[in-house]
């Protein structure tokens, strides 16, 4: 019984380290603001692989894939 519970331990601690985890994500951009989000696929952020845009009007833009990586940038529209 101890020997079962011990398995499946060492099995639901394995699951979580091998497991990869999701793309980063992007934080909010907040109201009355135009941001940017470039994702990208290496740490140095040499390799664009997709971004997001956020415009004073509420208008999203997406294109490509989130990577683990990224840049965010946020202005004022006014």
């Amino acid at each position: 019984m101890i020997r079962r519970a011990l398995v499946a331990a060492a099995l639901a601690a394995t699951a979580l380290v091998v497991l990869p985890s999701g793309p980063a994500h992007a934080r909010p951009c907040r109201i009355d603001h135009y941001c940017t989000t470039t994702y990208y696929s290496d740490s140095a952020r040499t390799n664009a692989v997709g971004g997001k845009q956020e415009d004073c009007d509420g208008t999203t833009r997406t294109w490509g894939v989130r990577g683990p990586y990224q840049t965010f940038s946020e202005r004022s529209c006014f």
